[in-house]
């Protein structure tokens, strides 16, 4: 029997990021843009003969976990996968579920949404099951906010499913609609170019940082509801730079992201990144930390004739560097040979 496969992209998201999550995007409504970029998360999924029990593996982690049948997984380790699989996977079947991803966790690129929505799409393709992406987006996100109950939002699992550059627009009241937004090949090949994403391996616990907005945001006086509302508006005004090719109006709104970002609260923003962004000042004229803050990776935009030396000086400071590519085709499933039983019984003893 054919493993099946999965993958789907991380994100980058320039402005309104924060937005998505309630109880703002239900009081106020949201905004966010970002896009897909080609870097993944991958998932398989073998379906074993009954008795061969469930069997979960973390090629990042180096880390597993076993059980005879779904219900009987222990809790502690592994819980994120293990959520799925509960939600998912049937009593009676034998699985095995092994991860990966392209990019360290911590990095703000969405990593966590991105492993889910591959995580349902290499279930699915195992057992017969079709979902259109947004379907996909939304169980995946679903799992991970009220199964698990991770604070957060949604933009994460929505750019893993659909790929490429989105506009999210959440109502009050609840709801997101998503919308694509059309680039001309010209300002798709610039933005591409001119971007870069550094990973200065300073990882954020984006939870722990949700948490803390939550918090902030029902405090007197908080600045927390004053720069959402920040962000929520720099993401419209970029959706219109974007489309129209006016790639200064997308860099001041990146700028904007950023500082707007940073007063969300004190967790969000970063040291590291700003002292590279003052290292990198000759060589940028835009850049945003990416995700909830705190660390992990942000996103430059180059001067002119710059790319190149921005890349080498952010490597001397200590940082990878990874060019911008995006991808346009969300998470993708498809068969391949199964696991061997000797690398499967290898992978479910060393997860005793």
């Amino acid at each position: 029997m054919l493993k099946s496969c999965s993958r789907a992209p991380v994100r980058v998201d320039p402005a309104g990021g924060g937005t998505d999550a309630p109880p703002f995007s239900v009081e106020q409504g949201g905004t966010v843009i970002n896009f897909a970029i080609n870097r993944h998360v991958f998932a398989s999924v073998d379906r074993l003969a009954a008795g061969n029990g469930v069997t979960i593996y973390s090629e990042d982690l180096q880390i597993g976990v076993t059980a005879d049948k779904v219900s009987g997984l222990p809790k502690g380790r592994l819980d994120f996968l293990q959520a799925f699989v509960r939600r998912l996977v049937p009593e009676d079947e034998s699985i095995l579920l092994v991860t990966e991803s392209d990019v360290p966790a911590g990095a703000g690129l969405g990593g966590s949404g991105a492993l889910g929505v591959a995580v349902v799409a290499a279930l699915d393709h195992a057992f017969g099951q079709k979902r259109t992406p947004i379907e996909t987006a939304r169980i995946a996100n679903e799992i991970e906010r009220k199964d698990l109950g991770y604070p957060g939002g949604s933009q994460d699992s929505f750019a893993a499913a659909f790929g490429g550059i989105n506009k999210l627009d959440y109502a009050k009241g609840g709801g997101v609609a998503h919308r694509a937004l059309k680039l001309s090949n010209d300002t798709l090949m610039e933005l591409e170019y001119n971007s870069l994403v550094i990973y200065t391996s300073e990882a954020h616990v984006s939870g722990n940082i949700h948490q803390d907005i939550l918090d902030s945001y029902g405090m007197k006086d908080s600045k927390t509801f004053t720069a959402m509302l920040s962000l929520r508006d720099a993401a419209n005004s970029m959706a219109m730079a974007l489309e129209c090719g006016d790639m200064e109006g997308y860099i001041n709104n990146l700028n904007l992201s950023c500082e707007s970002l940073y007063l969300l609260h004190t967790s969000c923003d970063s040291i590291a990144h700003r002292k590279y962004c003052r290292d990198l000042e000759e060589h940028i004229l835009g850049r945003k930390t990416c995700g909830a803050g705190g660390g992990g990776g942000m996103v430059v935009y180059t001067r002119s004739g710059h790319r190149r030396t921005c890349i080498l000086r952010a490597r001397e400071l200590g940082g990878e560097v990874w060019p911008v590519t995006l991808d346009f085709n969300g998470v993708v499933s498809w068969p391949e040979k199964s696991t061997s039983k000797d690398l499967f019984e290898k992978i479910k003893s060393s997860c005793r």
